[in-house]
């Protein structure tokens, strides 16, 4: 089974990202191959959660803070059922710009 591009919402997914999705949703849910997830993923809908950049010298006192790299953290993609209370889905983006 070939991994294709899947669409939640407006956000047209990656193959990789696609896979990671297809993997946490068989797990919960019977599938049918992709044409099933994709045909699933019609009631749901996607955000991307950026990572929050808060250095510690603006959390803590300037002179206590320890000296810390700067790094742009994980962006994730939320999936969610946009019409009932269902299972969240939360991928790794393959976009860390």
């Amino acid at each position: 089974m070939a991994a294709r591009r899947i669409m939640v919402g407006y956000i047209e997914l990656t193959e990789e990202e696609s896979q990671k999705l297809y993997e946490q949703v068989s797990k919960d849910k019977e599938l049918d191959g992709y044409d099933g997830l994709q045909s699933l993923m019609e009631d749901f809908d996607s955000r991307i959660i950026e990572p929050e950049a808060k250095p510690l010298a603006d959390v803590l006192d300037a002179e206590e803070a320890p000296t810390e790299e700067k790094t742009k953290g994980i962006r994730f993609i939320e999936i969610f059922n946009k019409l009932e209370e269902d299972s969240r889905y939360r991928i790794q983006s393959s976009k860390q710009d």
